[in-house]
């Protein structure tokens, strides 16, 4: 009995460290939470993390369709309302960079932010958005790189908020989760 015992644990050790690789250090997981609903966890606590990119696919090896560019402090995300019986796969990729305060010029239709680019090897901009009274900046735009300007409409909650660009550059990518939805 003993023997057996020391096998299945390093069987289960043998098993648990792929999972442990230099290439997870931002573990994703997911749970079903309800037949259709999927729930991503995650936790990254590395320096200079300025944000993450969700996204998904139905096919490990892709195309992937980015959910959300979420603020560093998110660490939960409900993906609803799935088609049943369905095999969907998740990543979540981090991005670094500078942030700039941009021009705000009002329009009849919005407002009017521009920037001076000074970013080199950007993958694009995000243009943040912190709300009256909020704690942190979120995504609420994704921009082209070498872009200065941008047209914004924002909500009647957005008005009296601040804006701030971003260039990021995409870093690491996490695992790879996997689950099927059911009835």
């Amino acid at each position: 009995m003993r023997g057996k015992v020391r096998i299945a644990v390093s069987a289960a050790l043998i098993l648990a460290l792929p999972a442990c690789s230099a290439e997870t250090e931002q573990p994703l997981r997911a749970a079903l939470t309800t037949p259709t609903d999927i729930d991503l966890t995650w936790r990254d606590d590395r320096p200079g993390i300025a944000g993450h990119v969700l996204e998904f696919a139905t096919d490990e090896d892709g195309p992937y369709t980015v959910l959300q560019y979420l603020a560093p402090q998110v660490t939960d995300y409900r993906h609803p309302d799935l088609m049943p019986r369905t095999t969907f796969h998740y990543r979540l990729t981090s991005y670094r960079g500078p942030t700039a305060r941009p021009h705000l010029a009002e329009r009849p239709d919005g407002i009017r932010l521009t920037w001076t680019d000074d970013s080199r090897a950007e993958d694009g901009y995000l243009l943040e958005i912190r709300k009256k009274d909020g704690e942190r900046y979120d995504p609420v735009a994704v921009l082209d790189p070498d872009t200065e300007a941008t047209d914004f409409v924002p909500l009647p909650d957005e008005k009296h908020a601040t804006y701030r660009v971003r260039a990021f550059v995409l870093g690491e990518r996490s695992n790879v989760v996997r689950l099927t939805t059911g009835e």
